[in-house]
């Protein structure tokens, strides 16, 4: 670890961070699928989105949250998929957060953003610069 960059050991600690957030968003829904879903799908309600897109996009959430995180741990190749997949499931639950008009989530689930942003833009950083 003493040759690692900082670069490096801040991509490190981005990809755990938000591996870890992802797999275990997935990891304890998974077991309560259904509480889960019955539980926010009550939430849009009052929105126009269908009862029927909102549960079935709640059913496949925590798999892909999941998938999101494996693949970021894993490192490597796999976890620009996994960031980018995490990316785009951010970008949907923000859309969703967005139609309840729950600013204060909005402004979370940002910050969410920007982290995956970062964690991709990280990887494109050329190995020369790395040290």
């Amino acid at each position: 670890m003493n040759n690692l960059s900082a670069t490096q050991l801040a991509q490190l600690i981005i990809r755990l961070g938000l591996g870890i957030n992802m797999l275990m968003h997935g990891a304890v829904r998974i077991p309560k699928l259904n509480a889960f879903v019955n539980k926010m799908a009550g939430g849009f309600a009052d929105t126009i989105l269908p009862d029927v897109l909102a549960r079935s996009f709640l059913y496949v959430l925590p798999f892909v949250e999941l998938t999101s995180g494996l693949l970021i741990l894993l490192g490597g190749r796999f976890s620009k998929w996994g960031y980018f997949i995490g990316g785009l499931v951010i970008a949907a639950l923000l859309f969703g957060t967005t139609l309840k008009e729950d600013w204060g989530t909005a402004g979370t689930q940002l910050v969410y953003v920007v982290a995956f942003y970062l964690a991709l833009r990280g990887l494109d950083v050329p190995d020369h610069q790395r040290r």
